[in-house]
């Protein structure tokens, strides 16, 4: 039934392409910042390694492995946003346009998969009902490098079921240098060969060879090897191991899990379909093939993942959907499409119903989300710009928060500052030193400008006004000189 298509199919698809591309374009005009620290930092990145090359000293993080030890760990992603920064003088609008062009890479390789299995309208109405999470959305439209990542993983375990060793191998080849996730396609090839060999007695190794082969050649020829080796230790090992089983606080706030009721109404479009899978299997009999198998292994890992930490809610529901896409097909292979459609019908009207109440509620926090965040990083935006026209050039900066940095280094790339991205590059290296920062930010030293000046070695600092140090600043006035005041935080010279 899948073949024979339709003008009102192919018209439908063509029109919600459309308007999703009108949409992204519209939604990173709505404001004039990113939505998160990181974001500063990539395009930071990207202009770095035009104007320096792929292999340069980051001297820009004092108290970081960055400063001996600096790995690009998204260095595709960042090359790709290079001729962006052509566009304007703008960084964060050409940055804005980078992401347009991977919401754009994205969706058109995700229809095309998807097409792989049912008509062009069920194409479309999956995208919509995957754009209508909260989780999806907020991630789709940021500059973050999992987009790629996420492109990456969905062709590999397409390659993956179709024993296409040649496309797989490429995948595996990119991957270590575009994301530090890259192991997570090693996972997922091995257990979908085990799969394979469990339901076929069949066991393609050129699908394991060539992945392995792409993998260790991604990081063999990585332009900052071997430092790349020490980032994915300390990337996929260690920052769980700290987050999720040691409960270490702060990390950045998506390496945590939030509560069941979030997740389940941040994701409710998943959650709900999913509901619709179970009971269609249970009233129906239901021959799965091996690709929607696969697909379903793939989901459940980030499923489970994303009890420890919302960032894995991205990629989850970007394997979900290509797994229901698969099932449908499976589910209606010699059912006609009118009798499906008459047995079906009211229950997808109540299903759809459903959907548009959640994205409702969803739009609502949205809404907040957006309007918080433009805020606080235009109050970012104007103390980097002050930083950069008022403090000596070459001064290291202390940040009571590490995601402020990014932002700092985006627009004052003359003065250094303490670490970026994670704490992880701090703790790893500086363990004491780390353990002595969190104090000083909390309030919780007596002295913190002896510590400020003796121990960081530093003149000028910049902390927000929720900060422990801040009120401690205040009241040690006579140690302390407030330089410039916004209502976000200070930045402040230690006497």
């Amino acid at each position: 039934m899948f073949k024979k298509q339709n003008w009102f199919s192919v018209g439908s698809l063509i029109i919600v392409l459309v308007a999703i591309i009108i949409y992204c374009i519209f939604q990173q005009f709505l404001t004039p910042t990113f939505i998160e620290p990181d974001e500063y930092y990539h395009v930071t990145i990207s202009g770095f390694i035009r104007d320096f090359g792929p292999r340069y000293n980051f001297r820009w993080a004092r108290f970081s492995t960055f400063k001996n030890s600096f790995s690009d760990k998204e260095f595709l992603f960042h090359l790709f946003i290079i001729p962006f920064l052509t566009f304007s003088k703008n960084i964060v609008l050409n940055g804005k346009y980078a992401i347009i062009f991977y919401n754009l890479l994205f969706i058109l390789i995700y229809i095309f998969l998807l097409r792989r299995y049912i008509p062009e309208f069920l194409v479309a109405c999956l995208i919509l009902i995957m754009l209508m999470n909260f989780y999806f959305f907020t991630y789709f439209i940021r500059l973050r490098p999992v987009t790629l990542a996420n492109i990456l993983t969905v062709l590999g375990i397409y390659f993956l079921i179709n024993k296409r060793w040649k496309g797989l191998f490429i995948i595996s080849f990119l991957y270590p240098l575009s994301h530090i996730s890259f192991l997570t396609l090693l996972i997922f090839v091995l257990g979908g060969e085990y799969l394979r060999y469990r339901l076929k007695k069949e066991f393609f190794i050129k699908n394991v060879s060539a992945t392995v082969i792409g993998l260790l050649l991604g990081c063999l020829l990585h332009p900052n090897h071997p430092n790349n080796w020490l980032s994915t230790y300390l990337n996929f090992l260690l920052v769980p191991y700290y987050t999720s089983i040691k409960g270490l606080e702060g990390f950045g706030n998506e390496l945590y899990s939030t509560r069941a009721k979030e997740l389940l109404i941040g994701n409710s479009s998943l959650f709900l379909s999913l509901l619709l899978i179970i009971w269609v299997t249970f009233i129906s009999k239901v021959k799965l093939s091996l690709g929607t198998i696969i697909w379903w292994f793939c989901f459940i890992f980030y499923l489970l993942l994303s009890f420890l930490g919302t960032r894995y809610t991205y990629p989850m529901n970007a394997l979900f959907f290509i797994f229901f896409a698969s099932f449908l097909s499976d589910w209606l292979q010699d059912r006609p499409e009118s009798i499906v459609i008459l047995r079906t019908r009211s229950f997808l009207i109540l299903y759809g119903i459903i959907i548009v109440i959640f994205f409702y509620i969803n739009i609502k926090g949205y809404i907040r989300f957006m309007m918080n965040v433009t805020k606080e990083n235009l109050f970012y935006e104007d103390t980097a710009k002050w930083l950069n026209f008022n403090i000596p050039a070459g001064s290291t900066i202390y940040h009571a928060d590490w995601s402020s940095a990014s932002c700092f280094m985006c627009f004052n790339p003359k003065n250094n500052y303490l670490l970026f991205l994670d704490p992880i590059y701090m703790l790893y290296k500086y363990p004491k030193l780390y353990k002595i920062y969190l104090n000083l930010n909390s309030g919780k030293t007596k002295r913190p400008y002896k510590i400020l000046r003796h121990i960081f070695k530093i003149k000028y600092g910049y902390t927000e006004k929720s900060t422990g140090l801040y009120h401690q600043i205040k009241e040690q006035d006579s140690h302390f000189k407030i330089l410039y005041e916004n209502e976000l935080g200070v930045v402040f010279e230690v006497l």
